[in-house]
């Protein structure tokens, strides 16, 4: 064989000689040589000026040529690239040049003698045969030619200034093209380099020298050949062929630039194709013979990469790599014609080829589908995904991947590669299955994901945490930088579907449970994906290009299990109580959180605030039923055991307690802390939604709220304080004069401080040198806080657990995040500060003739009510918080006595009220259960909307002078007043009926479809029916099983906020003329109503009358006229109200104050004072002996809140004559 003379020609068509055992080929040398002419600064400046990857270069030692040997290796095995050349890029010379056609005639023959059947004819037969040496010879030839070919494809062209005749001619002729999509897509090849024709020629030569199933040469199966030795030779090529590919795998740099050279060339001309209107069909036969030659160089690429993977020591340990590790050249060598194997070959290509194949191919789009089966197989094991994770995280590291697409594009063909077989497409031709390992396109659209194999996850869940720490480092190169819409991303995050699958959700949490970590790494992507994907959608909105982003909030919030699995995890790594019982009294301030959020370590602040976005978004559309009866998603005594754990959390990040030792607190975290924003932000809004279901329906101890307050400030909640000194009140005296010696609502005490100070806190950002503090509300004592406490004739200082970061500030934030930490009684006094400072500071009392504003007058005539009222006060605005003077107009059109020192304004607000709430005016409707809310229809009412804004006043100045209204509000209409949406169980106080047949829509087993709905409702409006599409443009969509949710919600939300939108905004407007909205905010709703009426039980009339509190009333009584507290009626008047019912206290509250209800807090807020006046009526000597006593009713002056009460000597006459007067209903003429 060695004599034959086609054989030696053959042999030298490599174009390299060594030794002398092959001949070089005179015609092929030359060309061969020119590649390695170029110097490096030639070749970086070609490829800088072509955008393309640098290849990388082996280093060198002082005397040793850059053959990229390992140190020690026979050179006779390696690339034995000269000096010159080593590591270098090739320049290829201009299209159409003698060179370049000589080029290409090299490759001819080579592809010929590569591919000839006949072994006298074929270059492969050379390495089967023959002694060691000459193998050994064609080795290292081989290795030469491959590294050769793929320098080849990788190659720029050399630019050519000055073109030839035969140059110029053929740029005339493609300008005379007629069709311009060719010329766009052949300039697009040109701006990469390259050539068609060497291209082809090169990537097959490349695949026949690493195939050995495709060498023609041996001998046929079935064939008469088929011998031992035939046999023999064909082992003998696919070790030959091994060798090479393994050999590649040590040096991959020359052939992962080939395809990065070929990819970019499809990158471009895809964009030349997109920007045609027309393509022609050179252009498509272009692009079909570059993606075969893609195809057919990734097939190179990923045989090399599985040599690597084989040769990689971690990835073949055990049992499970000894079939691999017979695959590698050296490990099984079947020698045709004697001598030793080749040597081991050395073991670190594995991580190079990885990172080529991270670089290129996962960042490519759809290329992963290219992958075969078995690979992708290859790939799935424990130790293979893991060690491509890492690489992709070490290229990120590095900065070497590209853009939000390339990143989407990595994590899109990582989630393919591992989950391919459990992808299954809802769209045809869609990722999944089958579809998916064969080429399936993972961007085609939305799928269903089976749950994967526990096998999957690899021992440990170590695949499961290297995919989660992968995913959120992919995810957080996304979100680094400002997102632009584009196709090309849509395409990339549609393929993400998968995150949003409970069938990876799951079982990644029971994956990572048992890791250590693995909690917080699964913790860590969720967060990153909870941050990036709303951007995401954002930014294709924000360009018009619609992309399937997946929903992964909703799937974590709906997948069962997860919530509870990560309380039981929060639970033991926090050190929190897992279950809180409904009769427990103690351990309500959970210890552990004592220090608030400047307590926990980042990553548990980034899992439990993962919880706590996952928890609120679920009971958005958690109605009672599943949250009471079933108890999902957790029990009631873990959802109790979560409230209390978020109280303390929360209380104690504004006002922390000091440490064993008595150390300084820890600063809260910053707004800037990437750990802790969830939780800062979330934490406090599942508090609050815990809240009003424990407020709309009990399921908490009224005491858990409140227990870190207590624990902190002591038990004590009244403040009783002392009555003033009782005196004679002369019938001229200033009946305001009294205000001055009232309490001062600034000097009430909220925990350690003033609500004074409080509220400049909360309001001004001031309090005794405090600001409006942030989480957490450290440092030191402000200035003046101290002194405020402990002032001279002031209270002295409450004895507190709290902390150094106790201010007034921290309060104050406290009270802006979670009111609800914070009594009741605290909280109204905090609101009387605030309007007692807005009276102070707009001089709204001062009389006109001390500086202050003149009095409002109005004439209100009882026949005309609202009408007058309206006339007289709707224009006024703001400028009704000044004093009413009212003047009263009767039946018969007389002036009603008296003068209005505000008895007269509590009327008018009360009658004005009531007479509102007539169903005649149609402005307001009431619930089934007697709560009141704004009429919907009134927004079609002339002028109904105007008399509603014009109630919101009345009812803003009933609030802002502290008189009761007995008016209970809906619940979710306070919680629009609040700035609140109503959510889908407020439904049940407004409509039953309603809401029971939407629960029955929710849970019905059949198919929705049959109940014949669509997204739309209908209403009526004085007979005439009202469509209304609760989906625009879509209304006529009928109902199924999957939008059923969807149709309850929208339907809930049109009824409670899209019927009750202007009508509620229209009251608001009023209202918030005089009581800031956000003073609102501190109350639920049954505090609110309790705030308007005084009522402590919502109902009609407020829950009815509650009994009147006898000993504080009389606490708080002043006396005049003769009267005091010792005087004989004063007694036998004290006797007779004990005995009267609630509804006759009731009356009798009115008949003294004008108003049937006892202020908030107690009588020691009326002002003016509740007073009895003495009556001298002497029934003389005579008539007592005969059982006669004084004959005078009692009478009433509301504005001085002034009881006349004659000096009757019997409780029987005194209780006769009172409840006549109670009970008449007559107006002021009685005084």
């Amino acid at each position: 064989m060695e004599g034959a003379p086609r054989t030696t020609a053959a042999a030298g068509g490599a174009g390299f000689g060594v030794g002398g055992v092959v001949r070089p080929n005179d015609k092929l040398l030359p060309p061969l040589l020119f590649l390695l002419k170029p110097t490096v600064a030639a070749a970086a400046a070609a490829v800088a000026a072509h955008s393309l990857p640098a290849v990388q270069q082996s280093p060198t030692t002082p005397g040793r040529a850059a053959t990229g040997l390992s140190p020690g290796m026979p050179a006779r095995e390696g690339f034995a690239v000269s000096s010159s050349t080593a590591g270098m890029a090739v320049l290829l010379p201009p299209l159409g040049s003698p060179l370049s056609n000589m080029i290409r005639g090299s490759l001819a023959l080579l592809l010929r003698t590569c591919s000839a059947t006949d072994p006298q004819d074929s270059y492969l037969a050379l390495g089967l045969t023959g002694e060691e040496p000459r193998r050994a010879a064609w080795r290292d030839q081989a290795c030469r030619l491959l590294s050769t070919c793929c320098r080849l494809v990788g190659a720029p062209r050399m630019r050519d200034a000055t073109p030839t005749h035969h140059h110029q001619q053929q740029q005339q002729g493609q300008q005379s093209r007629s069709v311009a999509a060719a010329t766009a897509m052949t300039a697009a090849v040109a701006a990469v380099g390259g050539d068609p024709v060497i291209d082809a020629a090169a990537i097959r030569v490349a695949a026949l020298l690493t195939d050995a199933a495709s060498w023609k040469c041996l001998p046929a199966t079935g064939s008469s050949s088929s011998s031992s030795s035939g046999a023999l030779e064909v082992a003998a090529a696919e070790h030959a062929a091994a060798y090479l590919r393994s050999r590649l795998a040590q040096q991959p740099h020359s052939l992962f630039a080939a395809l990065a050279r070929l990819l970019a060339a499809r990158q471009q001309q895809q964009g030349s194709m997109a920007t045609e209107a027309a393509v022609a069909a050179p252009a498509v036969a272009g692009q079909q013979q570059q993606q075969q030659q893609l195809s057919r160089l990734l097939g190179l690429v990923l045989a090399v990469l599985r040599s690597a993977l084989d040769l990689d020591p971690d990835l073949n340990s055990g049992p499970a790599g000894t079939a691999a590790a017979a695959a590698v050249p050296g490990a099984l060598w079947v020698d045709g014609g004697g001598g030793a194997p080749p040597p081991p070959l050395p073991l670190s290509g594995c991580p190079a080829c990885l990172s080529a194949f991270c670089r290129l191919v996962l960042v490519a789009p759809g290329l992963v589908g290219l992958v075969p089966q078995d690979m992708q197989v290859r790939f799935r094991s424990s130790g293979a995904f893991a060690r491509l994770c890492r690489s992709v995280r070490q290229q990120l590291a590095d900065r070497t991947v590209g853009d939000a697409t390339a990143a989407a594009w990595c994590l899109t063909n990582l989630l393919q590669l591992l989950l391919g077989p459990q992808m299954h497409s809802l769209v045809p031709g869609g990722p999944g299955g089958k579809g998916a390992g064969a080429g399936g396109d993972a961007a085609k659209g939305p799928g269903v994901l089976s749950a994967p194999p526990d096998s999957l996850w690899g021992p440990g869940g170590e695949v499961a945490a290297e995919l989660v720490d992968t995913a959120a480092a992919l995810m957080e190169h996304m979100a680094r930088g400002r997102l632009y819409g584009s196709p090309e991303l849509a395409a990339a995050v549609s393929g993400l579907w998968p995150l949003a699958q409970r069938g990876l959700l799951v079982p990644l949490l029971t994956a990572l449970e048992s890791r250590s970590g693995g909690v917080e790494s699964y913790s860590d992507m969720c967060c990153v994906a909870i941050e990036l994907l709303p951007r995401l959608s954002a930014a294709f909105s924000d360009s018009g290009i619609r992309a399937d982003v997946p929903g992964l909030l909703n799937a974590l919030a709906f997948s069962p299990g997860i919530l509870s699995r990560m309380w039981r995890w929060l639970c033991f790594a926090l050190r929190l109580p897992r279950e809180c019982p409904a009769a427990a009294s103690r351990g309500l301030d959970v210890a552990a959180l004592a220090g608030g959020y400047a307590g926990l370590q980042p990553r548990s602040a980034r899992a439990l605030g993962l919880f706590c976005r996952v928890y609120a978004q679920l009971l958005l559309v958690l109605d009672d039923g599943e949250f009471y009866e079933l108890q999902q998603p957790l029990e009631l005594a873990a959802a109790r055991a979560v409230g209390t754990s978020l109280n303390s959390l929360v209380f104690h990040t504004y006002l922390p307690k000091p440490d064993a030792n008595g150390s300084r607190a820890v600063p809260a975290p910053g707004p800037g802390d990437a750990d802790f924003a969830l939780l800062v932000e979330w934490a406090p809004r599942l508090l609050r939604a815990l809240y009003e279901r424990d407020v709309r329906r009990p399921y908490c101890q009224s005491l858990l709220w409140l227990a870190p307050y207590r624990e902190m400030f002591g038990s004590e909640d009244e403040q009783p304080g002392q009555p003033p000194p009782h005196h004679q009140r002369q019938d001229d005296e200033d009946p305001f004069a009294s205000a001055a010696s009232a309490p001062d609502p600034a000097d009430a005490r909220i925990g350690p401080f003033t609500a004074g100070t409080v509220l400049q806190a909360l309001v001004y950002g001031g309090g005794g040198g405090g600001g409006g503090g942030s989480a957490g509300g450290t440092g030191g004592a402000d200035e003046g806080d101290e002194g405020d406490i402990s002032a001279p004739g002031g209270s002295p200082a409450l004895q507190t657990r709290a902390g150094e970061g106790c201010r007034p500030k921290s309060l104050a934030s406290l009270l802006r995040m979670s009111p609800q930490a914070v009594p009741f009684s605290r909280r109204v006094d905090l609101l009387r500060a605030l309007l007692a400072e807005d009276k102070r500071r707009g001089r709204w009392e001062v009389p006109g003739h001390a500086g202050g504003l003149q009095p409002i007058k109005v004439t209100i005539r009882r026949s005309s009510l609202i009408e007058d009222a309206y006339a007289g006060l709707a224009s006024k605005g703001a400028g009704l918080k000044a004093r009413l003077q009212v003047v009263f107009v009767n039946e018969a059109g007389m002036t009603e006595a008296g003068l209005d020192f505000g008895g007269l304004q509590k009327e008018l607000l009360e009658r004005v009220v009531s007479a509102g709430l007539d169903a005649n005016y149609g402005l307001f409707t009431s619930t089934p259960d007697g709560l009141v809310y704004p009429n919907p229809a009134a927004e079609r009412l002339d002028g109904g909307l105007a008399l509603l804004e014009f109630m919101g006043l009345m009812f803003g100045k009933a609030l802002y002078e502290g008189i009761l209204l007995p008016v209970p509000f809906a619940h979710f209409f306070v919680a629009r007043l609040q700035g609140r949406q109503p959510l889908f169980d407020d439904l049940s106080s407004l409509d039953p009926e309603l809401h029971k047949n939407l629960l029955m829509v929710k849970r019905y087993e059949g198919d929705v479809s049959d109940m014949c709905l669509s997204f739309s409702a209908d209403t009526d409006f004085l007979g005439c029916p009202v469509h209304h599409e609760l989906l625009p443009g879509r209304g006529d969509m009928p109902v199924t099983n999957e939008s059923r949710l969807l149709y309850c919600h929208l339907l809930a939300d049109w009824h409670l906020n899209g019927k009750l939108g202007p009508p509620t905004a229209a009251f608001a407007r009023g209202l918030f003329s005089l009581i800031p909205q956000a003073s609102l905010r501190l109350f639920n709703p049954r505090e609110f109503n309790q705030l308007l009426s005084g009522a402590t039980a919502d109902g009609p009339g407020g829950g009815g009358a509650a009994p009147l509190d006898v000993a504080d009333m009389r606490r708080w009584t002043r006396y005049s006229g003769g009267y005091s507290a010792d005087s004989a009626t004063v007694k036998l008047f004290w006797r007779v109200v004990a005995e009267l019912t609630p509804e006759q206290q009731s009356a009798l509250l009115r008949f003294a104050t004008s108003c049937s209800r006892p202020p908030l807090g107690g009588f020691r807020y009326l002002q003016p004072p509740l007073t009895v006046h003495k009556v001298e009526c002497d029934a003389g000597l005579f008539a007592v002996i005969g059982g006669r006593d004084v004959e005078r009713l009692p009478s009433a002056s509301t504005c001085y809140n002034m009881l006349k009460l004659p000096n009757y000597r019997r409780a029987s006459t005194l209780k006769t004559k009172l409840l006549y007067s109670i009970t008449s209903g007559a107006g002021f003429e009685l005084s």
